[in-house]
């Protein structure tokens, strides 16, 4: 009769890829509990994951009818809205999200990520606002935030690592508690006339070596054209949405529900489906993020993503890479087993090495360049190769990772 226990052990047994018998937990807590909008929540995420979405929608619907401020419940539905194609209702969802997680009167103002911080993230803020500064865009509100950021940052006893997670004073939260971590600048990326992908791109050929390359892997160049690839990297240049940075290697995360949702992005995706329709079948979008990385440290882990199709480009020009023959991903021809849940074949670095070893496929090494997206079966594992970057805002590497489908569909 307890119904938050029948709601956490569906999450448990969603996290041990069981979504059936982690349905049948949530629907257990809402009978004890109909007015449980966490359960609502949970049960919309596990039959979106079965293709129930129908019934998601209903259930993300319900959860925010009870609780209209339940930040969570809006950004999965406005993933789902994306997912069948309703790119303003979902955007709508985020723009609502945004406002409650990271407006004027954030309904948590303790969030995690405003009462930490790390040294790398310190850095990165310093540099976009001076970069603000300098494009003239709110000078003086850029500038006088650079100076105050940089004052704290001489003052804040740093441990050794770049990347290791430091708590903010109650004095340093006066000081850029109403600045950090919030949407201060969100530039408008809005569709561009006609296609964003480069009308020339082989598409045979490209779809072709996919298929070819089992169990479904290829890269290419030339993926924007490029009045969508100068609109991209200005949108992520110059918006404060760079909010994720608890990550080992110190690279900084913009995610889709947290400042990513722009109608480009939703354009190329959306276009991207229609371009190679053997390769994306019937898979929806379902997430999509971006990452930021310093020069001087590494990027991500092996893992593997759960989805069908893995899409990963980059927009950084050459010149701010080094070493033109590395820097990019390297991705192993081994696909995770399926039995594996979320936390081991994303987080288990040691045991995703042995397995590695011991079924040893070979693997394919994409080299940095502008504008090459790599395209992949998303159950690969795979990882960013050694960083060779240029010092300086606009050297960071940023690539964008989306999504699309169910691991295992």
């Amino acid at each position: 009769g307890y119904p938050e226990a029948h709601n956490n052990l569906g999450n448990a047994l969603r996290e041990l890829g069981k979504p059936d018998d982690a349905i049948a937990s949530y629907r257990k807590a809402l009978g004890l509990k109909p007015d449980y909008a966490k359960a609502h929540n949970n049960l919309g995420n596990a039959l979106r994951q079965l293709g129930k979405l129908d019934e998601a929608d209903d259930s993300y619907q319900r959860a925010i009818a009870i609780r209209p401020d339940f930040a969570e419940a809006l950004g999965n539905y406005g993933t789902l809205l994306l997912g069948q194609g309703r790119k303003q209702e979902a955007l709508s969802c985020f723009d609502k999200r945004m406002e409650l997680v990271r407006g004027e009167n954030p309904t948590n103002p303790d969030l995690e990520s405003f009462r930490f911080i790390t040294k790398a993230k310190m850095k990165h803020d310093i540099e976009q606002f001076r970069y603000l500064e300098s494009l003239g865009t709110d000078a003086d509100r850029f500038g006088k935030l650079a100076r105050t950021y940089s004052e704290l940052d001489q003052e804040i006893q740093w441990p050794d690592n770049d990347s290791a997670i430091v708590p903010l004073s109650e004095e340093y939260r006066d000081r850029i508690g109403s600045s950090y971590n919030r949407p201060l600048h969100l530039l408008e990326t809005p569709e561009i006339p006609g296609s964003a992908l480069n009308q020339n791109l082989n598409t045979k050929s490209i779809t072709q070596n996919y298929m070819g390359n089992a169990p479904g892997m290829t890269y290419f160049d030339n993926f924007l054209n490029p009045e969508a690839l100068h609109a991209l990297r200005r949108f992520l240049m110059e918006s404060t949405i760079w909010y994720e940075f608890k990550y080992p290697g110190g690279y900084l995360g913009a995610m889709l529900a947290d400042g990513m949702a722009c109608p480009l992005l939703f354009q190329i995706a959306a276009e991207l489906r229609e371009t190679f329709p053997d390769i994306f079948k019937h898979h929806p979008l379902n997430q999509l993020w971006a990452y930021k990385y310093d020069s001087q440290l590494t990027g991500i882990n092996v893992h593997a993503d759960f989805a069908a199709i893995n899409v990963n480009f980059w927009i950084t020009p050459d010149s701010a890479n080094r070493n033109p023959t590395n820097g990019g991903l390297i991705v192993h021809k081994k696909e995770a087993p399926l039995e594996w849940s979320f936390n081991v074949y994303n987080k288990a670095n040691k045991r995703i090495r042995e397995f590695l070893a011991e079924h040893d496929s070979g693997k394919m090494v994409v080299p940095y360049a502008e504008n090459r997206v790599v395209l992949f079966n998303s159950n690969l594992f795979h990882e960013t190769d050694r960083l060779e970057f240029k010092p300086g805002y606009e050297n960071r590497r940023i690539n964008i990772t989306m999504l699309f489908g169910n691991r295992g569909d």
